[in-house]
């Protein structure tokens, strides 16, 4: 990469993953970058996308983007973004 990600454009790009972490209760969910594309507009800052937490409803969340390795893929869940009504 040649400069720091800032964008979720950015990131879905480069087939990043999301780590969002509840500062309230620390539940903790990770998202594909390019699914998270599909609900909020591409050109937001990462540290700045609508998240709420689905164990407490808090909407205070850390994000942070990282590499996903296909090569060796770690041992974790992915979650699919949805918009609830």
């Amino acid at each position: 990469m040649a400069g720091p990600i800032r964008t979720l454009r950015q990131a879905a790009r480069h087939g990043m993953i999301l780590s969002v972490t509840c500062r309230k209760c620390e539940h903790l969910g990770q998202f594909m970058a390019s699914d998270v594309m599909h609900f909020v507009n591409p050109t937001r800052e990462i540290e700045d996308l609508p998240f709420r937490c689905g164990e407490c409803g808090a909407k205070d969340c850390a994000i942070k983007a990282s590499e996903y390795d296909y090569d060796r893929k770690p041992k974790i869940v992915v979650w699919r973004p949805m918009r609830l009504r």
